[in-house]
């Protein structure tokens, strides 16, 4: 049953706050109350899943930037729910970040840790997530309370906030309106790929900055190389000689609540289990050729836990005996910096996940990316940093056309990573333009 936004408003304990709010639409990006420090306080949002490296790879990727641009702040990681491999990563690469646990939606009030957070932060960032699309997956209030309400919070607080790298696809009627409310009054929205930003500038989105900027992960920098290095000899992969490929199903991934969603369906519908058998077809087609052609191997890499036993089933399985000879199966999941050491040794990557790709292109690796419309607009990633030869669509190109261009970047393998480091150069411009930005937000000078 549709809810009102009186009802809303109520549902996040917030009413009172929210009721001194300007007329929507006004641009308040900067409470009046905020005060610049020499040691500023960041929060970081962050941190979504452990099971997914990609949703791991995001908190290092951002944190790195911060550390990097912003090295007087004082950087705050707030963990809403348990996260304890990602903490592991970021324990041992950021010593100097604190973590910070607790969430909204207790029904109580916050915790005494988090509270304590809030009243020392002075800016709130809400890291590159899908936490944003809930007009895609999810037309339930809950979702745009969870996102929301923390946003409200600083409001009231006087705490400057900002999101940095997100995808918007559409917005639930008449969930809408409450969004636009509040994030006209953020400190900053950057969207990570073109088709969002345009999307919330025909929306009427005006906060005071509203740019372009690339995922958070594509900052990861970190590794393992103890981990990385030991697999590499377990497989037999040498360095340079691996097509690394990632892939992505329609089977299901459940939550701490035991919940599914509709990018990971509890029963998979039989045109979803078809689809499932046409894409791995392609796949397989894509490792046949390049073992034949190039005589290296392939590793079947997960970015998230599920697919592990999907790629022995729909790929490792069922390839001729003599290329599943040069395949590798890893049948272990890992966390994103053992993975990004194995990537720094791989050759190329193809990949229906954007992430992993993400990490590979961080390291200068060529990497092919086949898009699903179903996963929004993120997809469009990699045409937004100068890309476009290396993306697809998976469902409406041949698996010739992957072929082919990997077979191009194998041929000339030198000018294909100068395209690689060319894009991340352009990624590197923005995240430092975005970070000056940030900088300024809390009132320190640019290191320009």
């Amino acid at each position: 049953m549709m809810r009102s936004r009186r009802d809303f408003l109520k549902a996040t304990s917030l009413s009172v706050a929210t009721a001194a709010l300007p007329p929507m639409g006004t641009q308040h990006p900067v409470p009046h109350s905020f005060v610049p420090k020499k040691t500023p306080t960041i929060m970081l949002r962050s941190s979504w899943r452990d099971a997914n490296i990609g949703d791991q790879g995001h908190t290092p990727g951002t944190l790195r930037l911060l550390e990097r641009h912003i090295p007087e702040a004082q950087l705050l990681l707030w963990h809403a729910e348990p996260r304890p491999e990602t903490e592991k990563l970021v324990t041992q690469n950021f010593p100097k970040v604190k973590i910070v646990r607790g969430n909204f939606y207790t029904g109580d009030q916050l915790s005494d840790e988090l509270k304590a957070a809030f009243d020392q932060t002075d800016l709130l960032i809400h890291n590159s997530s899908q936490s944003f699309n809930y007009g895609l997956y999810n037309y339930e209030w809950g979702g745009p309370i969870r996102v929301l309400t923390p946003f409200y919070y600083c409001y009231d607080k006087g705490i400057p906030f900002g999101i940095y790298g997100q995808s918007f696809d559409k917005f639930a009627p008449p969930s809408q309106y409450f969004f636009r409310d509040i994030l006209n009054r953020a400190a900053f929205l950057y969207a990570r790929d073109n088709e969002s930003l345009n999307f919330l500038k025909a929306e009427t989105f005006h906060p005071s900055i509203l740019e372009f900027a690339p995922d958070g992960c594509f900052g990861i920098d970190i590794r393992d190389e103890r981990k990385g290095l030991a697999y590499l000899t377990q497989a037999g992969l040498e360095d340079g000689k691996f097509l690394v490929v990632i892939i992505r199903t329609n089977t299901p991934h459940f939550n701490e609540k035991g919940e599914g969603n509709l990018l990971n369906p509890t029963k998979p519908t039989p045109e979803q289990q078809e689809q499932d058998r046409t894409r791995m077809a392609k796949i397989r087609e894509v490792i046949t050729h390049w073992v034949k052609e190039t005589g290296y191997k392939v590793l079947l890499a997960p970015e998230v836990d599920k697919e592990m036993p999907q790629a022995k089933n729909h790929l490792y399985d069922q390839l001729d005996a003599t290329t599943r000879q040069k395949v590798v199966l890893r049948d272990t999941f890992w966390n994103a910096d053992e993975a990004m050491s194995v990537y720094a040794r791989a050759h190329s990557l193809i990949g229906m996940e954007p992430h992993s790709l993400i990490m590979g292109l961080a390291l200068g690796k060529p990497v092919v990316h086949v898009r699903s419309h179903f996963h929004g607009r993120k997809g469009w990633m990699f045409r937004d940093i100068g890309l476009p030869e290396w993306l697809f669509e998976v469902d409406e190109s041949p698996a010739s056309a992957w072929i082919d261009q990997l077979s191009k970047i194998h041929r000339d393998y030198p000018a294909a990573k100068a395209k690689a480091q060319k894009a991340m150069a352009f990624v590197q411009k923005r995240q430092s333009e975005s970070m000056m930005a940030v900088r300024k937000i809390v009132g320190l000078p640019s290191t320009k």
